[in-house]
């Protein structure tokens, strides 16, 4: 009898030991997939999508003269300005609203943060010519540059950029998609962008 109980007893005890072994083992594979998937989440933050450059020389012109003697006498200043720009359209993605359940192994897409176009320009004095009686004050230079500024960002092809920022956004975004795939994860996307990305991966 002692025999029985001996090889049910260990029999039992067996087979809570392997379901303990395979919980851990289990438990470490999600967590596991857990870092992955938060860690490309992370990867993601700060994106720069799209990215154009412009250059451009700006001339500013102003004559000084009496009335009358226009024709011949007159005092004048003009400028010229090198200005390149570099145009980037990013996602900042350290405002994406995520939840990452690692016990359902589920991602939630709440909200992709809005496109952010910048603009940094880089602005020199090429040439600069001015008289005695009519020459460039601090103030003036300053409106000078701000002018040339104005005038790049004027000629910004915000449409192209824009799209290329959006297929390139999207483009990304199923990477997250085909990765939680292959760990067997569960995406709940509520973004406008979710019939697109499912069209996409299907």
């Amino acid at each position: 009898m002692k025999k029985y109980i001996y090889i049910v007893s260990s029999l039992v005890f067996g087979f809570l030991l392997c379901y303990w072994v395979m919980s851990q083992f289990n438990a470490r594979k999600v967590t596991n997939d857990s870092h992955a998937i938060a860690y490309e989440i992370k990867r993601l933050n700060k994106m720069i999508v799209a990215e154009q450059a412009y250059s451009d020389i700006y001339s500013h012109k102003n004559s000084l003269s009496f009335p009358g003697f226009e024709r011949f006498m007159s005092f004048d200043k003009k400028v010229l300005l090198l200005v390149n720009a570099k145009v980037q359209a990013t996602y900042d993605l350290s405002k994406l609203k995520v939840e990452v359940d690692a016990e359902k192994k589920k991602i939630t897409l709440y909200e992709i943060p809005p496109l952010e176009v910048q603009i940094y320009p880089d602005v020199q004095f090429y040439d600069m010519e001015q008289s005695t009686f009519n020459s460039f004050s601090k103030d003036e230079l300053n409106q000078v540059k701000n002018n040339a500024i104005k005038k790049i960002e004027q000629v910004v092809d915000r449409s192209k950029l824009e799209k290329e920022a959006r297929e390139q956004l999207l483009d990304n975004l199923l990477n997250l998609y085909f990765l939680a795939d292959a760990y067997q994860w569960e995406i709940d996307d509520r973004t406008p962008y979710a019939d697109e990305l499912e069209e996409m991966f299907h």
